[in-house]
Order: structure tokens, then sequence, then C-alpha cells
């Protein structure tokens, strides 16, 4: 089921309530901010000038209506849902809690947004109102991370988290999963329980922060921000807190030693060296120079880490075999690595029937709230359950393990996840909201939902139909970028869609939508001499090429620059005259070529994080897939032409791109008429809901030479003008000035 919900009380104009405010702003929900008369305005007024921003538009701002706990609690009688978000004590929510209930309509829903204290225990002096209360963790920031948690209380009804998942999974675009009432829930608890590990081994193994960072970053599957990075980003006080919380009310935990929290946190916490906020942390700035703490001298250094070669070289192999290569190792980061997996392996697997419903909660978890590219379930399997685990036992034979694992060797399999309760493997969700995310992602050893009937694929792209009449045309090059081998088969995919289907729809299965240009075609075109045409030499070049640098990518059939620049303009205008309705479906970037490819189709479908532009001047570059020549046309739209001239000219010259779907509206990258949604999963059916629109209604395409209007001699003089302005204002380099 998924429930209407028509107004929003936020209780706390704090930063976390503030944001969260802004993500119901940002799906057009009326929204009441409730503070304290005298900070209240004043905070919601601030909400746009938040980094990173909360809203995706500065319109978004007029539906959040500031509201006082002294004079409006009245007006909670008209919200359907009320999230508190106030400090992390248990008496202030409870007090808060007593003071609005008389005010609450009888069937709102209650929610504490609490991320360490017992949900039970905030709510129980609700009396019958238990029933309607629950916890509804948002992940900081809220407008970008995609995860909540769902807490149930004993007392809440059975099915408000179902009403509630439906809600948040479509309206909001938010990834859901239900958390038991447990010290930090399921992401922090193994999210923070892998940065224990880390400072714990790195500790005992002597290797320096930034050393660390190095080691569990990128190169581990996981953010670039690592492990004391991103505690700089969260703040060492939230830190300290957490590691205080879990200290206290894990007594009992096997790994409690972890989370004491280390003599040089507390030494920086004392200092107010927080991290991000107080411009030091772990890391501090110094003369354009990051330098990183060092507890032995209590001062910074220059980072001068270097991973070892032969550790690098086994995280560059197939994670599944990381663990037995890594524990053979006896480098000292290796170890660090190994000993770090082996924990949060064992961890997980010892409190998992106590947080979590299945190994799939954790490794989304870790994914959606952590930024883990593999989860670390997903890990231990690909290495192999029991043969992992029998060298996890050789090096500590008295670990704590739980029973059930002894009999397990595949946390996941066609059937779904290990469910230890269940004793069983448990299928994904059927919650009706799903029905909408047509290839709902799976993690590593599932089975994969929608694979579609192949038309034809290569190494480029894959294009496909799911029985519908309608064909999807999807990039596999990395960041989805436009090669040649992709223009090519886009000219022959437009080509069978006019022929055998109703509609084509542009699609990938993740971000980005496009990130433009293969950047090294051209370079190496340029660089052979390949701008109008081959000469005899031109095959020798590329042999030679390719002698010298083994390691890049084969350019056999490069063609000429201009070459492929025609090829390009000639494939894009068929996509925006082709006879059958073509629209793209945006998510991320979709930068310079990506950005020329949406704006060619008929219609577009964003995600409401889409970032768009013709970024082309930004590498010395025009546009050259005719997104001039389209912004001019969106520029005769508009009445004021030659304002909004000189705005494109703009963006295009300073290579703009827009922070959000709504905001490349503005800057004429998107029409009024396309379509924004929240739930990038949700994409694909959206965006076959418009192609099945076009076709009831009879698409026609524009005529090709229908004209429009310029701006003629007048509008080239000023344009010429603001060029000058911009050189002159060292907006532009001499040689932007000349492209």
């Amino acid at each position: 089921m998924i429930m209407s919900i028509n107004q929003v009380g936020i209780l706390g104009s704090g930063v976390m309530g503030a944001q969260i405010a802004a993500v119901f702003a940002n799906a057009n929900i009326p929204t009441l901010l409730f503070g304290y008369e005298a900070h209240v305005k004043d905070n919601l007024n601030n909400i746009i000038n938040f980094k990173p921003k909360a809203l995706t538009h500065p319109a978004q701002q007029s539906w959040i209506t500031a509201a006082s706990f002294e004079n409006d609690l009245s007006r909670l009688s008209d919200c359907d849902l009320v999230i508190e978000a106030i400090i992390e004590d248990v008496d202030a929510k409870q007090d808060l809690f007593a003071k609005i209930l008389p005010y609450l309509s009888t069937d709102a829903i209650l929610a504490t947004n609490t991320s360490s204290l017992s949900v039970n225990q905030i709510g129980e002096y609700l009396g019958d109102f238990q029933s309607q209360f629950c916890g509804i963790h948002f992940f900081n920031p809220p407008r970008y991370m995609s995860l909540v948690e769902l807490i149930s209380t004993e007392k809440t009804k059975p099915d408000l988290l179902d009403r509630l998942e439906g809600f948040f999974t479509s309206e909001l675009g938010k990834n859901i999963l239900y958390a038991k009432d447990k010290p930090g829930f399921i992401a922090n608890r193994i999210g923070v329980f892998s940065i224990a590990a880390c400072i714990h081994h790195a500790d005992r193994l002597g290797l320096d922060f930034d050393t660390v960072d190095a080691l569990t970053g990128t190169k581990l599957k996981r953010p670039k921000s690592a492990t004391f990075r991103t505690a700089d980003l969260v703040g060492l006080d939230i830190l300290k807190h957490v590691f205080e919380q879990f200290d206290q009310v894990l007594s009992d935990d096997p790994w409690h030693a972890y989370f004491k929290t280390p003599q040089w946190l507390e030494y920086l916490f004392e200092q107010r060296a927080l991290g991000e906020k107080t411009k030091a942390g772990i890391y501090k700035k110094e003369d354009g120079e990051i330098r990183v703490y060092q507890p032995e001298s209590q001062n910074y250094n220059k980072a001068n880490y270097e991973i070892e070669a032969s550790v690098k070289s086994i995280l560059k192999t197939n994670v599944s075999r990381w663990i037995a290569a890594l524990r053979a190792n006896q480098h000292p980061q290796s170890q660090f690595l190994y000993s770090v997996i082996k924990d949060t392996c064992l961890y997980s697997a010892y409190h998992l029937q106590t947080i979590a419903q299945s190994t799939r909660d954790i490794d989304w978890a870790l994914h959606w709230g952590f930024g883990w590219e593999v989860g670390i379930f997903e890990l231990w399997q690909a290495n192999g359950v029991q043969a992992s685990l029998a060298l996890f036992l050789q090096d500590d034979a008295n670990v704590s393990t739980p029973n059930w694992i002894n009999g397990v060797t595949d946390f996941y399999t066609d059937k779904g996840a290990y469910s230890p309760s269940e004793d069983d493997y448990t299928p994904y969700s059927k919650h009706v909201v799903y029905d909408r995310q047509l290839h709902r992602p799976a993690l590593m050893g599932e089975s994969k939902h929608g694979q579609g009937v192949t038309i034809f694929e290569n190494d480029s792209v894959k294009f496909f139909h799911e029985n519908d009449g309608i064909a999807i045309f999807s990039l596999k090059t990395k960041l989805h970028t436009l090669n040649l081998e992709v223009i090519d088969s886009l000219k022959q995919a437009i080509e069978i869609a006019e022929q055998d289907f109703r509609a084509m729809i542009l699609w990938q299965d993740s971000a980005p939508f496009c990130a433009g240009a293969n950047l090294y075609e051209i370079v190496a075109g340029a660089k052979l001499g390949m701008i109008d045409h081959q000469n005899l030499f031109t095959s020798f070049k590329k042999k030679a090429w390719q002698l010298f640098k083994p390691n890049l990518p084969n350019i056999d059939n490069l063609k000429p620059i201009n070459e492929v620049i025609e090829l390009l303009q000639r494939v894009l205008m068929s996509l925006k005259y082709s006879k059958i309705p073509t629209i793209a479906a945006v998510e991320g970037l979709a930068l310079g070529g990506g950005c020329e490819l949406l704006m060619h189709c008929n219609r577009r479908v964003s995600h409401t994080e889409s970032y768009i532009g013709l970024v082309e001047m930004g590498v010395g570059l025009l546009p050259a897939g005719g997104g001039c020549k389209e912004m001019a046309r969106r520029a005769a739209k508009h009445k004021d032409l030659f304002t909004t001239l000189a705005q494109y000219f703009e963006q295009i010259g300073l290579a703009k791109v827009s922070e959000s779907a709504k905001l490349a509206v503005d800057m004429g990258y998107l029409d009024d008429n396309d379509v924004i949604i929240s739930q990038r999963l949700e994409l694909l059916h959206v965006a076959k809901q418009q192609a099945k629109l076009m076709i009831n209604e009879h698409y026609r395409p524009e005529d090709v030479n229908q004209a429009f209007k310029v701006g003629g001699a007048s509008a080239k003089a000023n344009i010429l003008a603001q060029l000058t302005n911009m050189r002159i204002g060292e907006f532009i380099s001499q040689h932007d000035e000349l492209i």
C-alpha cells in the first residue's frame, strides 16, 4: 500500500531537522518546520545556504513554513506525519512528545529520527499512540543519502511500516530497510564497527591515518573519503559520541573493546579540532597543502603515504581472491586489510540475527548508508563462505561465531538472501511499490531482475526490449561515454526501432546517464593528425601508437575527427526527427555529448539528482553534437530572446552544470513538460508510461524545416561584448575567448 501524505511536521529546526524538511519540500509536500520562536525563522531562511545544498531549487523553500513550539503546536493537527529531530536525549524527546501529543490527529504517524537511542524507550509514555509511533532514521545529508531505516516498536501497528515504505520509496526516492530496535540499528552498527576495526588494527600495526585512508578508499571499493576523511566529514564530535554510546550500551559485545574512544580522538575533541566544520580534525589544510595529524607528536605533517606494491597488486585482482591473498602477505598493510575484513565479517555474522532480517539488509545498508560497492557478505561469499571461515578460525580459534554459520555455503542464491531466523533464503519484498522498479538491483550472487530480450549487443551498448513494443538503448562504456561504436550502434538502433517498435528509450541501469564523448579517441585522432582524413601514414601511426601505448584502448577502427562529428550530428538529428517517440531516462551526470543526447530526444524523464550541462569549453572545445543549435532553438521560445541567449551563451562559455534536474529546467537543458521524479529506480517505468502516452496521442515528429527566431546582428554584438567582459574579468582564458 502507498499512503498519501498531505502535510508533514518536523520537530526541531537544527541542521538535521531543516535538512529533513527540505527532503519533503523537494517533493512538493507542504512541511511545517517547528523550532523555538527565537530561532526557527532564521533556521528556515538558512536552509538555502546549506552545503551541500539541501534544496533542489531555491523555490522549493516555499513548501516549508516556520512554526514555533511556543505558539503553533495546534497546527500539528493538520499533519499526517510528524518526525522528531531534536537532540539525542531520551528525556528531551519524551518531554517534547508529552507537549505535542494533545495536538496530533488521531490517525497521524509520529516518528523519531534518532540514530542511537532505543525507539521503544523514547515512545514508552505515548499510551495508545504507541501503535502509531516508529523510528524513521535518515542518513546525513538526507537529500543525497538514499537509505532510510524504519524501526517499529513492540506496539507499532503491523501495517504502519508497510505504508511508510511505499511512500518513502516512490515519493521521496528512498531505499528502505526494516531495522530492529538495537543500538546503531543496521548501517551504523556495522559501518561504525568497521571504522572501529580500522582504528584498532591501524594502532596495532603502526599505520598512519593517511595510509589507512589510501588502503580503505576506492581501492577497497569504498568511497574516496575512506575511513578518517569520512570521520572528518561526519564530525569527530559525532564519532566520539557514537563510540561512547556503543561503549556504554554494548558491554556484552565480544568486540566491546573496539569501541573505547582512542586517546587521540579525546585530544582532538578537547582542542575543538572536530573535522571539516572546524577546518581541522584528522586532516588540516595549511598553506594550500593537506596535512595529517600525528598522535605521537600531536602535530600535523605533510601526507606521505605509499601503498606497498604487493598490496596494491592484490587489490587490483578480483575481490574473490582478496581474503586468502591478503592473509598470506605478511606486509603490515596487507595484514591490516585482512584483519579489518575478517573482523567485519565475523562481527556482521555474529549480530545478523539480532539487528536484521537477512544478509541482504546488512549489505544494502553498507551500499546505501556508507557507499560501499561490495557488501561484507558479498565479499565473504565471493571468497568462499566456509573456506574464509576456516582461515578466520585458524587465526582466532576463540572468536565468537553464531551456530547458523557452520551450515551455510552461500549467503545469496537464486532463491534470495540467507535469513538465520528463517534458516532459509528470503526473496525481495513483494510490496506493490516495487512493481514500478523494472530492473531492481541485486546483490552479488542473487539473480538479477529483468534482463529483457536482446536485439543486438556489442562491447559498448546493449539494445533490447521487454515484449511491449518499446526498444531500450543502454550504454556499457565506462561512465557511459560516447565512442565511435556507440554512435554507430545508435544509428543502427534508430533504424531498427523505426521499423520494428513503437518507441525507443535511452536508459542506463545505473548512473551516470552519459558523461560525454570519449576524449581518448579525440586526443588520439588529433595526435595522429586525423582531423579531416586518413593518409598513407595513418595506419603506420596507429600501429606505432599502440606499440608504445599497449595499455590504452585499441584504435584500429578510429576515424577522422570531423567524420565522427558529422556522423554524431546526423545520428542525433535522426533521434530528434525519428518517426517514433524517443525518450531519454536521465540520472546523474549528463555532460557534453550526454547533454546533447538527451536534448535531441523528444521527451525526457529525469531523476531529481541529474547534473546536466554542455561542458566542452572546460577542455577547450566546442559542443560538437548540435548542443549550441538546440540551445538557440530553446531560447527562441522565450519572450526575451536576447536575455535568454546571453544566459545560455554564458552557461556554455563557463561550462556550467545544473545542480539538479529542476535547475536544469531553468538552464534550458530540460523543458517544462519534461518529467522529474524522485526514485531513480522508477525511471524506466515512467519513461515507458511517457512513451505509451505519446503513442496514444498519435505522436508525429515536428517539421525538420520548421524555422525559429534568431537574435541576428544585435544579439551577436551583445554576446561579443559579453565575451569581452568575461575575458577582462578573467572568467575565461584567451583560448576560451578564441573558441
